[in-house]
């Protein structure tokens, strides 16, 4: 059988033949039969393509229905899983089995279908407060970019964001030269360790709640803090110290037998792109600021030192103070080109030690994090005489 194409062909062939003013009656009869010959092909070729894409419509909109009936399956069982996580029986069984105590007939019976679907997991209500106490702990996590996408993820950051333009009427739109990084981030577990004596099963359920969340969340905090100030980037997340590799271009050095000045701090901040400046702020230990920046404020002649309320300034831009960065190590910089991933909720696991009778405790959670952009970091830090002891 031949193809639409190839019919098509042939009958503007045979228009030609048709042409001839030589053309005979009998091969006018021949080519009359080839034309209905064709046109009968060519019915069943559409006829079989048409019943073709009918059928391939019925298969695909059965599949559509089915994959639509998956996915209200699929989210409707989301659903009576996270309607389990917050239910108050899910909770008091989950606490409960960690403390090693008795479960009630209820209790037991919330456990064993959460164990079904969605395994031990935190309750609703416990891990919001982890969470919570988490950011209350890492004040930090509030200030980067940060992301709670579950495994890897990369996303863009833009490199300088230039100008918008004026445009003349008629002129060619030329595109900015504005660059987008990628920024890949995977996961490092985060843990904590905690062993308790069986005295832990003496405690109320919500006391042991409250003790639970601030154990776990208060070291998971201070150690994500920690790796974003001063990870190595080495099988762990990329801090703000690895920002750069410091120089005149982008730090201020003090000399260990000179004194921090206010000129010493003003040319910090004239290193740091204006790009940034509306959304800089410093980083620096609590003793850093009081011990090098309070001394350098003298009220009749400058105002580099500002307590407004609860909130420093230092030259005018806000201080984040976190202990820790490096004595007498500050950095400036918009702390929102630095971009950090918390993949999964924080889990914790439990087990018993029966060579000293104690209750011990897992809390993790999966991190990363790095500066995006290095140019939107600078950094002072006035160096100290090493002991010759």
């Amino acid at each position: 059988m031949k193809t639409l194409k190839e019919i098509q062909t042939r009958c503007e062939e045979i228009e030609k033949e048709l042409e001839r003013e030589d053309i005979t009656t009998e091969e006018v009869e021949i080519l009359t039969d080839e034309v209905s010959a064709l046109e009968e092909e060519r019915k069943e070729i559409i006829t079989k393509a048409e019943k073709r894409q009918e059928t391939l419509n019925k298969v695909l909109e059965m599949r559509t229905k089915e994959d639509n009936f998956e996915e209200r399956k699929e989210n409707q069982k989301m659903k009576e899983e996270r309607s389990i996580l917050a239910e108050k029986e899910y909770r008091s069984a989950f606490l409960k089995n960690l403390q090693g105590k008795k479960l009630t007939d209820t209790e037991e019976r919330a456990l064993t279908t959460a164990a079904d679907s969605v395994g031990a997991v935190i309750p609703t209500t416990t891990q919001d407060l982890i969470i919570e106490r988490v950011f209350q702990q890492a004040p930090l996590l509030s200030e980067i970019e940060l992301l709670r996408v579950e495994g890897n993820v990369t996303f863009a950051v833009e490199a300088d964001a230039t100008e918008a333009n004026v445009h003349i009427e008629g002129a060619t739109i030329n595109e900015d030269g504005d660059v987008l990084i990628p920024v890949t981030l995977t996961s490092y577990e985060i843990n904590k360790y905690i062993t308790i004596s069986k005295s832990v099963s003496k405690m109320s359920v919500d006391a042991f709640e409250n003790w639970l969340v601030n154990m776990i969340s208060k070291r998971i905090a201070r150690k994500i803090t920690k790796l974003i100030i001063n990870g190595t980037g080495k099988n762990q997340p990329t801090g703000v110290e690895q920002a750069n590799t410091w120089d005149e271009t982008n730090s201020v050095t003090v000399a260990a037998d000179a004194s921090l000045k206010e000129a010493d701090v003003t040319a910090t901040v004239a290193l740091l792109p204006g790009a940034y400046d509306s959304n800089a702020k410093w980083l620096m230990s609590k003793k850093t600021l009081f011990a090098d920046y309070r001394p350098l404020q003298d009220k009749s002649k400058n105002n580099v030192f500002v307590k407004d309320g609860n909130t420093y300034y230092v030259e005018g831009y806000p201080v984040m103070l976190d202990d820790e960065v490096a004595l007498h190590d500050a950095y400036l910089g918009d702390f929102k080109m630095y971009a950090g991933n918390l993949a999964e909720d924080i889990t914790v696991e439990t087990g018993r030690k029966l060579q000293n009778n104690t209750l011990e405790y897992l809390g993790s959670a999966m991190f990363d994090g790095k500066p995006a952009l290095g140019e939107a970091f600078v950094k002072i830090t006035k160096a100290v005489t090493e002991s010759t002891e």
